[in-house]
């Protein structure tokens, strides 16, 4: 298994006050790896960010390398679980997860046929804490199947580095865990 580290900001003020959604993500070399950011501010949906409702809004995320290059776009419309959107930097589609629960979700092609489930070729375990750079991190490891092919490793991947947007948490942070434990 491959195992990549997905770090978000856990301080008192991201937790309160981060309607955004920005995550770096590791390999186990401690390498960066990719960055996954909003490619724009939330805007008007600004107020349900901070609210239980934070993951019914929109996201538009992109995923680059730590250089800059543009590896895949995420994208996900209003709404309680609409299907996620996975795409190329030139907005090819790639394929779309869609979340059957908070802990089970699916992965199609860009056909709409079901490849398998996310559980079947990856694992993660999320809300470990953590410290980077003398800041304290919400630290998800993320293993995945090394013998996977595309399209399923560019939605994995997809899945993994945006889960609070896959399965409709959002940036309301205190979903997971609800307490912040010290490191």
């Amino acid at each position: 298994m491959s195992t990549l580290y997905v770090e978000q900001p856990w301080t008192a003020m991201s937790l309160l006050f981060r309607p955004h959604y920005l995550v770096e993500v590791f390999d186990e070399q401690d390498a960066p790896v990719m960055v996954v950011r909003e490619r724009t501010g939330p805007g008007l949906q600004r107020p349900l960010r901070h609210t239980g409702f934070s993951g019914w809004t929109t996201f538009d995320l992109d995923v680059v390398a730590p250089h800059g290059q543009p590896i895949m776009r995420i994208g996900k419309g209003f709404g309680r679980r609409p299907d996620v959107r996975v795409s190329t930097p030139q907005g090819q589609l790639i394929g779309t997860i869609r979340t059957h629960s908070a802990w089970q979700q699916s992965l199609h092609d860009a056909n709409g046929q079901q490849l398998c489930f996310f559980g079947d070729i990856a694992r993660i375990e999320t809300g470990a804490r953590a410290q980077r750079h003398g800041k304290r991190v919400r630290r998800d490891r993320v293993q995945i199947n090394p013998q996977v092919s595309e399209p399923l490793r560019s939605l994995a991947t997809a899945c993994a580095v945006a889960f609070d947007v896959v399965r409709g948490t959002g940036t309301r942070h205190t979903s997971s865990g609800g307490v912040d434990w010290p490191v």
